[in-house]
């Protein structure tokens, strides 16, 4: 008999349902070599290590398993000498918490020892080890998350969490208000996993003490508020996630200027329109903001300098694309800023403008037809043709490359080179 706390499932059907609808990894992970050797060398099935956290829920509900994470009741320098032992490198990555990454075959895994938190301040805890499986999963935040599965296909479940996560409900162990004075960023992951996973109303008593607790976000590091703002973003849907959290106080914790929320809902069905160029949060985030606070939204989420630049691109005034740009406009568009920015600002004006009730869709999706036919174009005369004409070196030179680019985008592009010479020996010798 299983303890009344498992399920017995079937590791063969688990592993079915994950091909079915995984598109792009259809690898049996529960049975793949480098998994079977690292339970090896964690001593299993005498010891009982498990499976735990994403990869557990994820074969719940038939999602894709692309990290895999394992827990065991023994202590962090036990794992270290197992693994070791077995000839596998162990990174002591988070050794005051018990995590230890096992390289097996090249692919990295967690491997955390059972713990309980006895001390919390809102922004990280103190620990101590266990071998109480019990324990450890009170610790952890929400239901889905804290499932584990023995390789044998043992579930263990001791919070409703297989009920919760085939309903999309995401739902704290134990009291709301508790795990997040105990921690604030779970205010984040809980809109996060929402954004992912929710198909279920957060409930009243959540969202109450997600409100409370909002103030307690500005104490957490710029690192962490963007790992997770980053994650929400990129979610299928995340509009309903960023609504809830700018009606509870939360968005302005963090995000002080955010400007419109709903934009976000528009842009998000809006990106259908251009399946060519993919969603990204960073275009979600643009659509969030006005165009003079990028910087500064910037600096505090402490973006990298080529997300910096980029959501300066995507958010700079003065160079709007508009529904109304004729060929010769968007032509000039396409050569100076690329198809894909070009992509960028259209979704972003046109989901402004259909919230203000001006959406015209036929001109904006012309415009992103002729993104996607755009082939990148390179000026076939370069400023050593100026000098060869007799321009001494310097702003000259510049400013009849610059006029000749000119000429020759009006043109189409469809001016040879040969012409260009032509057309440029004129203008150098008026």
């Amino acid at each position: 008999m299983f303890p009344d706390n498992s399920v017995h499932l079937n590791p063969k059907r688990l592993l079915l349902a994950q091909a079915v609808q995984s598109k792009w990894d259809r690898q049996p992970w529960m049975a793949a070599p480098s998994v079977l050797r690292l339970f090896a060398a964690l001593g299993a099935p005498e010891v009982d290590a498990r499976f735990v956290g994403g990869c557990v829920r994820n074969a719940v509900i038939g999602a894709a398993v692309s990290e895999i994470d394992v827990a065991t009741p023994e202590p962090p320098d036990k794992v270290i000498e197992r693994l070791v032992a077995a000839g596998f490198k162990a990174i002591p990555t988070g050794i005051d918490h018990g995590t230890v990454t096992a390289i097996v075959d090249g692919t990295p895994f967690e491997v955390t020892t059972l713990r309980r938190d006895t001390a919390c301040n809102g922004r990280h805890a103190d620990v101590e080890f266990t071998t109480d499986w019990q324990e450890d999963s009170r610790r952890r935040d929400f239901t889905m998350n804290a499932m584990s599965l023995r390789p044998d296909g043992t579930l263990f479940d001791e919070h409703g969490g297989i009920e919760d996560a085939k309903a999309g409900r995401i739902r704290f162990v134990g009291a709301a208000a508790d795990r997040i004075q105990e921690d604030y960023l779970r205010i984040l992951r809980l809109f996060r996993f929402f954004a992912w996973y929710g198909r279920h109303p957060l409930d009243e008593a959540t969202l109450a003490a997600c409100r409370e607790g909002a103030a307690g976000l500005r104490s957490l590091s710029a690192e962490r508020i963007q790992q997770e703002i980053t994650k929400l973003l990129a979610a299928p849907q995340p509009a309903p996630a960023i609504m809830a959290m700018d009606a509870h106080g939360v968005l302005q914790a963090i995000l002080p200027e955010a400007v419109e929320p709903l934009t976000l809902e528009v842009l998000v069905t809006l990106e259908g329109e251009a399946p060519s160029f993919p969603p990204d949060w960073l275009r979600r985030l643009a659509v969030l903001i006005s165009g003079d606070s990028a910087d500064s939204v910037a600096q505090r989420l402490k973006l990298s300098n080529a997300d910096r630049a980029r959501l300066g691109l995507l958010t700079k005034t003065g160079t709007e694309i508009s529904k109304d740009s004729g060929d010769t406009e968007l032509r000039r568009l396409f050569y100076k800023l690329g198809a894909a920015l070009v992509v960028d600002r259209t979704l972003l004006a046109w989901a402004q403008s259909s919230l203000g009730g001006n959406g015209d869709g036929a001109s904006w999706r012309s415009i992103l037809r002729a993104a996607v036919d755009w082939t990148p174009r390179r000026l076939p005369i370069t400023g050593d043709d100026v000098l060869a004409l007799g321009v001494p070196p310097g702003p000259q030179v510049g400013v009849r490359l610059t006029e000749i680019e000119t000429y020759w985008i009006d043109s189409g592009f469809n001016t040879s080179r040969d012409d260009l010479l032509r057309e440029l020996r004129q203008r150098c010798e008026t």
